[in-house]
């Protein structure tokens, strides 16, 4: 049912029969959110009385989601959740149906360390990362300033990393001098990169700015690899919102076809061949449309026939 991120949940009640188990019921009783950066994603409410458990999820009305991502929120909020419960060693399972359909069913499991909660699905086809909820004190609403067409992650953030951003203004200053000593950049080049992978293994990159500066590091690399991931990191840039980035998503790719000796596919990459003449080639015309390149910001082939003659003029 979380699968499907349209479906409906209404609240009902989490029975478990008064005995020696209602004590460890404490441990989940409480208000519980989960997080996507700042804002609030789902609000878990258990309540116990004695031997049970009265339980509300409110989440948005609808949304899409895979492995940990999310998007399309909107629509309100919906509060969802459970029909049945049981409680075994330290363990809640409980079953959340859609009231429009009782028989379409999923199968939870939630484990608490404190005021932390991890909840999985109860799937024995398939796994998946836990939710992780954190009990509040406070009462907590779903949030409903949702972007549409950017993904959320848990470790979202507005703010662009400082670091980051002094790392990518280095890199594009040290191509704008008149005089410049591309042995010394090339070394420079490879000290940014660095500094940047130490960025992306802290997780210390959150929003579209971030991971858009970073592609534009490793597109000044010098191996397939170096292309590679800055094409990756151009790929979440647009994810968080940074529409810009579709360009160099693009320019990336075609930077590490063109290291791999493939044909590139946007036009992005000029050179200077053998014979010191300025070439888009290898270069597989006919695979992606003006059209479509109009929706990657990349020019048609017209305008790129125009800036190779510019290129060529000047050499």
């Amino acid at each position: 049912m979380f699968r499907n991120m349209t479906r409906v949940f209404l609240t009902v009640l989490l029975l478990v029969p008064m005995t020696a188990r209602a004590e460890g019921l404490r441990d989940f009783s409480g208000t519980w959110e989960m997080r996507l950066g700042t804002r609030v994603m789902f609000v878990l409410r258990l309540t116990q009385e004695g031997g049970k458990l009265h339980g509300i999820w409110d989440r948005p009305l609808k949304y899409s989601g895979i492995n940990g991502v999310y998007a399309n929120m909107r629509g309100g909020v919906r509060h969802d959740v459970v029909a049945q419960v049981r409680l075994t060693e330290g363990v809640l399972s409980f079953k959340v149906q859609n009231a429009g359909d009782p028989k379409d069913e999923d199968q939870f499991r939630m484990r608490v360390d404190g005021d932390y909660a991890s909840v999985t699905f109860d799937d024995q086809t398939s796994v998946s990362d836990p939710l992780r909820f954190e009990r509040v004190k406070t009462e907590a609403t779903v949030s409903s300033d949702w972007e549409l067409n950017r993904l959320y992650t848990a470790d979202d953030s507005e703010v662009s990393n400082a670091e980051m951003k002094a790392i990518f203004e280095e890199d594009q200053r040290v191509r704008h001098n008149a005089k410049t000593d591309w042995k010394v950049v090339n070394k420079t080049d490879a000290e940014r990169r660095e500094e940047t992978r130490k960025l992306l293994t802290a997780g210390a990159l959150h929003n579209g700015k971030d991971y858009e500066e970073a592609a534009f590091v490793f597109q000044h690399g010098s191996q397939p690899e170096d292309y590679l991931l800055a094409h990756t990191l151009a790929m979440v840039a647009v994810s968080k919102g940074d529409a810009t980035a579709i360009w160099i998503a693009a320019a990336t790719l075609d930077r590490y076809l063109e290291k791999v000796g493939q044909k590139q596919v946007f036009g992005t990459q000029y050179s200077s061949n053998a014979q010191h003449v300025w070439t888009q080639e290898p270069y597989n015309h006919n695979l992606i449309s003006d059209a479509l390149r109009l929706q990657l910001g990349v020019p048609s082939q017209a305008v790129q026939a125009e800036q190779l003659k510019i290129y060529q003029r000047q050499q």
